[in-house]
C-alpha cells in the first residue's frame, strides 16, 4: 500500500513553481510573475524533478513542453493551489477578532504584567493610566483593575489586593545614607521622593509610625506612584512602594525595604469586568485574575 508524505515533507513552493511555468510554458514568463530570476525557476524544477524521479518539462530551443508525469501531476497541483487560495480568502473575509483589553492604573501596571506573563490564553491588550477609576459607558474597555477606597467600592469590585506602603530604595542609596542603622525619626531628613504634589502618602506613612508632627521639606515631585517607584529604582531617592507591586524587584534586591514598618491604607486594587461583555475570553482573564491574587 502507497503512503502519502506527511505534508511538511511536501515541496510546496516547488510545485508553485512547476504550476506556473506549466501554465505559462515557459521558465522566464514564470519568473516574472513569481518575481524571481529564470535560473531560480530552473533550479526549483530541476530540484522538484529529482524529489519526485520524474522528468516533468521536455527543453527545447525555444519552447517547452509537459511530459507526460507533468500533464498527469498538474490538474491535482492546480486544484490544491485553487482550494489553498480559497481557504486564504475565507480567512481575511472573517472579522479579524480584537485583544481584550484591560485597562490599569499606571502604578499598578507591573504587577499587572507579571500576572499576564504566565497566562496561556487570549491576545491581550494592557493600556496603563493616570486614571484610577472605570467609566464602561464612555470607556470600551473589557477589563479594569481600579484603585478605591475600601468603604466606597464599585459596584460588583473584587478584591485584588490591599494597598500598602513602605519606603524602598536601591542597596547603593541604603548603603549611601546607612539606612540600617538610622531610626525611623531621622528618615524626615533624607532625600524622599514623592508621588504627589500633596505629598499625602509620606504624610499619612508619617502620621502612622513617628510620634513628631512631620513638615515636608522639599524632595522630588511626581505625579504617579509608578513615576515615584522608577525614580527609586534609579537611585534618585527613597520613595514609598507597595510590596505586592514591587514584590520581584525587593525579591531580586534590586530595591531594599530598609525600614520595618508597613502602613496599610484604606484603599485597594480590584477588578472589574464590562457588564454587558459576551467574549468568553473575558471570563477567562477575568477568573485567572482572581485567581492569582497574593496572599496577605
Amino acid at each position: 500500500m502507497l503512503m502519502s508524505p506527511p505534508r511538511s515533507h511536501l515541496p510546496l513552493y516547488g510545485l508553485q513553481v512547476f504550476e506556473c511555468a506549466a501554465r505559462h510554458l515557459s521558465f522566464t514568463l514564470a519568473a516574472d510573475e513569481l518575481c524571481v530570476s529564470q535560473g531560480a525557476v530552473s533550479k526549483q524544477i530541476a530540484q522538484l524533478e529529482e524529489r519526485l524521479g520524474h522528468l516533468l518539462f521536455v527543453r527545447g530551443t525555444r519552447c517547452l513542453s509537459l511530459t507526460p508525469a507533468a500533464e498527469r501531476l498538474l490538474p491535482f497541483i492546480g486544484e490544491g493551489l485553487a482550494r489553498m487560495g480559497e481557504g486564504v480568502s475565507a480567512l481575511q473575509a472573517l472579522p479579524h477578532e480584537q485583544a481584550i483589553s484591560i485597562k490599569v492604573p499606571s502604578c499598578a501596571s507591573r504587577w499587572l504584567l507579571r500576572r499576564l506573563q504566565a497566562f496561556d490564553g487570549e491576545a491581550v491588550e494592557v493600556r496603563g493610566s493616570h486614571s484610577h477609576g472605570i467609566d464602561f459607558s464612555r470607556e470600551s474597555f473589557d477589563l479594569a483593575i481600579v484603585y478605591q477606597a475600601t468603604q466606597a467600592r464599585y459596584p460588583g469590585s473584587q478584591p485584588l489586593f490591599r494597598e500598602r506602603l513602605t519606603p524602598v530604595c536601591t542597596p547603593a542609596f541604603a548603603a549611601k545614607h546607612r539606612l540600617f542603622e538610622r531610626s525611623l525619626e531621622e528618615l524626615p531628613l533624607l532625600p524622599l521622593l514623592h508621588a504627589s504634589a500633596d505629598r499625602r502618602d509620606w504624610r499619612n506613612w508619617f502620621a502612622a509610625f513617628i510620634n513628631t508632627p512631620w513638615q515636608p521639606q522639599g524632595g522630588q515631585l511626581f505625579d504617579t506612584l509608578d513615576l515615584a517607584m522608577n525614580a527609586a529604582l534609579q537611585g534618585f531617592g527613597l520613595s514609598l512602594g507597595d510590596p505586592t507591586i514591587v514584590a520581584e524587584e525587593l525579591e531580586s534586591g534590586a530595591l531594599v525595604a530598609p525600614f520595618a514598618p508597613v502602613l496599610s491604607t484604606d484603599h485597594e486594587y480590584a477588578l472589574l469586568a464590562r457588564p454587558d461583555s459576551q467574549r468568553s475570553g473575558v471570563a477567562q482573564i477575568y477568573h485567572w485574575l482572581l485567581g492569582s491574587q497574593p496572599s496577605g
